[in-house]
């Protein structure tokens, strides 16, 4: 089913059970008053029965006929009757038929109200001159119950002209209310990676749910063509990476094999190929890393990490690959007693950091590298600032993208993935990589870590 007709079948039975019950209520609440207020003019005619049947000596000759008049405004079928009531009378003998159970009642009762079918009935017992008088009354409202059942006529004939309306009105509303989604499905539909490019749902009003919707999948539709972007960049470079060593290798050893050569000249072909390959080798090494990464986040095992010492580790271990470099560590207090804990995964942040520091000293030939190691309540960050070529402003955005190079570091040799490799794994420690840089000065590099404070 729809939601559409979910809705307004929902809405629907809701305003109808409500449309009802207020009609069965404004009928009872009718009822109950109309019976009330009859009850009452029972009780004039009771009170008035009396004065004229029992007390007529004691008034005046004008307020006889005063209270005569008002008793010849009769009710509708109105009967009295005014019993003397005997103490030794086992059984009383009425003028009129009452019900069975009312007529054992009346006698006991000081007042009694009943009902018997449409009629209502008051009786009331009076004392004049010492003797029990038994007055009661009925009569029949012939006004009220029209009135009432004109009003039972006119509720049933609203709730079934009311209640088809309803539903047919919810329809037609709901149906108006979600046309926009069925238009943005059908929108939706249409899009495809062919078109993503310039097909987006319109916003008309970004303040209703509707609208919120739309720039939401909008912005959906922006991160997966960033996505798609970001693959076909990442499928042209990585070809182009591993074409370009493959090309050199073949091609080296093609003129290597093309004709009788020295022996200095075969070992000159062979250092090509071994320097091709290494490249080769390294581009592949970080590829698989990087997809091993991505495809493995919640197998990886973290433990606590001594981040000072740790540091020294992975500067000591990078000696050995790079003898020739200059990095310069630095703690900004070195007697902190509270040690540098993080949760991490040591051959992950051997990895990240091992290629931050590589980058360091590539591009800036390697010179001096400050490396400078500062915390405070929560954080841990790690400086890394070189004096080598630094990175366009316009390239600091995407230079995190697999293969991205800035156009001064191509004749440089890299595989464009360490540093991608290094913000992946930095994000799954739930740190943040920054990059502060300009041309021919610099590059900072900004490693922020959480640490433990338990």
């Amino acid at each position: 089913m729809k939601i559409s007709t979910r809705l307004s079948a929902t809405s629907s039975i809701i305003a109808s059970s409500i449309f009802i019950v207020f009609g069965i209520t404004i009928y009872l609440f009718s009822s109950n008053y109309r019976k009330y207020d009859f009850q009452e003019r029972l009780k004039e005619r009771v009170l008035i029965t009396e004065k004229i049947f029992l007390e007529k000596e004691s008034f005046s000759p004008a307020e006889l006929e005063k209270i005569t008049n008002q008793f010849l405004h009769t009710l509708p079928e109105e009967t009295e009757e005014v019993i003397l009531i005997q103490q030794q009378d086992e059984t009383i003998e009425f003028k009129y038929n009452y019900p069975i159970d009312v007529r054992s009642k009346l006698a006991t009762n000081d007042t009694y109200d009943f009902e018997d079918s449409d009629t209502q009935g008051m009786s009331r017992i009076f004392q004049v001159n010492g003797e029990n008088y038994l007055v009661i009354v009925t009569a029949k409202d012939k006004v009220g119950l029209q009135n009432l059942s004109f009003l039972k006529n006119i509720i049933i004939l609203l709730m079934l002209i009311g209640i088809p309306l309803i539903f047919l009105g919810s329809f037609i509303i709901t149906r108006r209310a979600l046309l926009p989604i069925s238009k943005k499905i059908d929108k939706a539909n249409s899009i495809s990676a062919s078109n993503l490019h310039h097909q987006r749902l319109i916003v008309y009003n970004p303040d209703d749910e509707i609208g919120k919707m739309a720039i939401a999948f909008n912005h959906l539709l922006d991160r997966l063509e960033n996505s798609f972007e970001a693959q076909k960049s990442f499928i042209s470079n990585a070809s182009h990476e591993i074409k370009n060593p493959l090309t050199a290798i073949m091609g080296e050893a093609e003129i290597a094999t093309n004709k009788s050569r020295t022996n200095k000249e075969y070992l000159e072909s062979l250092n090509v190929i071994l320097s091709e390959s290494e490249t080769l080798n390294t581009t592949v090494n970080n590829l698989l890393q990087l997809s091993k990464v991505a495809a493995n986040e919640e197998t990886i095992q973290y433990e606590n990490i001594q981040f000072d010492k740790y540091l020294f580790e992975v500067k000591n271990s990078y000696d050995f690959l790079n003898p020739e470099n200059k990095l310069s560590i630095n703690l900004t207090n070195p007697k902190e007693k509270q040690p540098y804990l993080i949760s991490g995964n040591k051959n992950l942040l051997n990895t990240a950091i091992t290629n931050l520091f590589d980058n360091a000293c590539k591009f800036s030939s390697n010179n001096k590298v400050d490396i400078v190691l500062t915390k405070n309540t929560n954080q841990l960050t790690l400086i890394i600032k070189d004096k080598g070529i630094g990175i366009d402003n316009k390239d600091l955005e995407k230079i995190i993208t697999p293969f991205y190079r800035g156009n001064n570091a191509i004749k440089i040799k890299g595989s464009g993935i360490g540093l991608s490799l290094s913000s992946k794994i930095i994000s799954l420690h739930k740190g943040k990589l920054e990059l502060k840089s300009q041309i021919n000065v610099g590059t900072e590099v900004f490693v922020k870590f959480p640490l433990i404070t338990d």
